[in-house]
C-alpha cells in the first residue's frame, strides 16, 4: 500500500497557512490565477488521508497547518480541480487547524490521488491509508469527485482525522501493533476521534451489527484476538478462514463495528482522556478498561 514519498518541504509563496510550491522540471511549472491558487491550496491540504497501492507522480506539494503537514498532489487531482471552481478553504485551514489542536503530533507527508473505486465507501468518497510503518498517510478521491461535492466536504474531514490519528498512534504513540486486537483498537480509536473532531451522521460502520450479530461475532474473533497477523477482512467483513474463525463469512464492517463500540465503551468509562494519551494506551489496557461485554444480558 502507501509509503512514505517524503516531498521536499519548499518555502515559496504562501497564502494563508499555506505554502505551495510547483516542482522543478519541464512541463512542471504552472501559472495560476489568484483564485484557481486558492482553490488549488485548498484541494490539496485537505487532502490528508490514504489508499493503496499507489505511486502517482507529484506536481505540487504544499505544507498545511503551520508545516506539519507536508501535502503533496497527483497530476489527476490537479486537473480535476483546475477544470472546476471547487474552493474547500474552510476545510483546509479550520479542520486542519482543529485536528492539530486536538491532536499534536509529529509533522507527516501526506499524498492526495485518485483512489481506486473499489476500496472507497459511496457514504464517504474517500479512501485512507496510513504506513504501518512510517505513518505517511495516502488519500485516494472517487474518481470524479468534483462530481459529488457534499459527499467528498463532509467525509474528507473525518476521513483525514482518522488517518492523523493512526499516524499519531504509529510515529509517537503505542504503535499500530501486531495483533487482531491492536488493530480492532487502532481503528476504533481513529473513527471515535473522526467522530469527535467532526460531528455528525455516524460512520456506516457504526451500529452496522444487531446486537445478536455483535455478539455472535464477538465469540468468534475472542480467541484470536492477541494472535499475531493482519487481519483486514475482519475489520470490513466478507469471506474470512472458517479454520481461523469457525465461519466463512462475517457481516460486512464486523471489526470496525467493534473496535469503535469497544473505544466507546472506554471513553465513556474513562471521560476526560485526551487523544494524545488515547494514542499511548496499549489496545489491551483499552479493551481492559472497557468493559465491553457484547453478549451480557444485564
Amino acid at each position: 500500500m502507501g509509503g512514505d514519498r517524503s516531498p521536499n518541504q519548499v518555502g515559496e509563496p504562501s497564502v494563508g497557512d499555506f505554502a505551495l510550491s510547483p516542482l522543478a522540471g519541464p512541463g512542471r511549472g504552472l501559472s495560476l490565477s489568484t483564485g484557481r491558487l486558492l482553490a488549488l491550496i485548498a484541494m490539496a491540504a485537505v487532502a490528508l488521508v490514504g489508499c493503496a497501492n499507489v505511486k502517482p507522480s507529484v506536481p505540487l506539494r504544499v505544507n498545511a497547518a503551520d508545516s506539519r503537514f507536508a501535502v503533496s498532489l497527483t497530476h489527476q487531482v490537479v486537473n480535476e480541480a483546475s477544470g472546476h471552481d471547487f474552493a474547500l478553504e474552510n476545510l483546509t485551514t479550520t479542520d486542519l487547524s482543529r485536528i492539530s489542536t486536538l491532536l499534536p503530533g509529529p509533522k507527516t507527508v501526506i499524498t492526495v490521488t485518485v483512489g481506486n473505486p473499489d476500496q472507497i465507501l459511496a457514504p464517504v468518497g474517500v479512501s485512507g491509508f496510513t504506513d504501518p510503518e512510517t505513518g505517511a498517510i495516502t488519500v485516494g478521491l472517487y474518481p470524479f469527485w468534483t462530481d459529488e461535492p457534499s459527499t467528498l466536504t463532509s467525509g474528507l474531514a473525518r476521513t483525514l482525522a482518522r488517518e492523523v490519528d493512526r499516524s499519531v498512534r504509529i510515529t509517537s504513540g503505542a504503535g499500530l501493533g501486531k495483533s487482531l486486537l491492536d488493530q480492532l483498537v487502532t481503528d476504533g480509536i481513529a473513527s471515535a476521534f473522526g467522530q469527535f473532531a467532526f460531528p455528525g451522521p455516524p460512520d456506516p460502520w457504526v451500529g452496522a451489527l444487531s446486537a445478536g450479530q455483535e455478539c455472535q461475532q464477538w465469540r468468534l474473533i475472542q480467541p484470536v484476538l492477541r494472535r499475531d497477523g493482519f487481519h483486514g477482512e475482519v475489520l470490513s467483513g466478507g469471506s474470512v478462514s472458517r479454520a481461523l474463525f469457525g465461519e466463512s463469512t462475517m457481516p460486512a464492517l464486523t471489526g470496525q463495528t467493534i473496535g469503535y463500540d469497544i473505544v466507546s465503551d472506554y471513553l465513556a468509562r474513562n471521560p476526560g482522556k485526551s487523544w494524545s494519551v488515547l494514542a499511548r494506551t496499549p489496545s489491551r489496557d483499552i479493551l481492559r478498561g472497557s468493559g465491553y461485554a457484547p453478549c451480557s444480558t444485564s
